[in-house]
């Protein structure tokens, strides 16, 4: 249970001598629990900016003006925010969900440094002998949860057949209503 216990770590910091290749993007999306906002940016050395532009014209519409000053608003809240309150929330919001979903009989394989929590659904009752996918149409249709199937992350590999993604980043009001439907509808296989 140490989920906690590791941080984000930034290449270049880590690794100077990657700096002058190293392009680290980010998204208001997750931390600002505005999920679905897609505003979000990129730092890189300035070698790598016309490379940069080639992509991001290709990805990029546009980000609407109410999101823009939001996002300003957002990135303008004390530093203290970001180092303390943002952190200790997600840790809370990990644990409980953590907690929540081994009650009811996930395997829970805690994050370190980010906030997905990558669960084995076998052990519930209702899912088990399905597959990621419909493990994750029956909690979106039946639950009202979503989840992303676990062999999307494992390429060819039969390892992923057995486990689900959940995100802990959307609001703990989100969060906390999750639990109480995953708990009303959702029950540990007995043994």
């Amino acid at each position: 249970d140490n989920g906690n216990q590791r941080k984000h770590l930034l290449i270049p910091e880590v690794f100077p001598e990657a700096a002058h290749r190293t392009l680290v993007c980010n998204s208001l999306g997750k931390s600002a629990s505005a999920t679905g906002w897609r505003l979000g940016w990129c730092l890189h050395p300035p070698a790598l900016s016309s490379l940069y532009r080639g992509v991001h014209d290709q990805l990029v519409a546009m980000a609407p003006h109410p999101m823009q000053y939001a996002s300003l608003a957002y990135l303008n809240l004390p530093t203290e925010y970001f180092r303390e309150t943002l952190s200790s929330r997600y840790i809370n919001r990990i644990r409980k969900l953590a907690d929540a979903l081994k009650s009811i009989g996930f395997g829970v394989i805690l994050p370190e440094g980010s906030y997905y929590l990558f669960v084995d659904f076998e052990s519930v009752k209702e899912l088990k002998g399905l597959s990621p996918t419909d493990a994750a149409m029956y909690l979106l249709q039946e639950v009202g949860v979503a989840s992303v199937p676990g062999d999307n992350f494992y390429g060819k590999s039969e390892e992923g057949k057995k486990y689900l993604r959940f995100a802990a980043c959307r609001s703990d009001t989100d969060i906390d209503n999750a639990i109480v439907r995953l708990k009303e509808k959702l029950h540990p296989v007995m043994m």
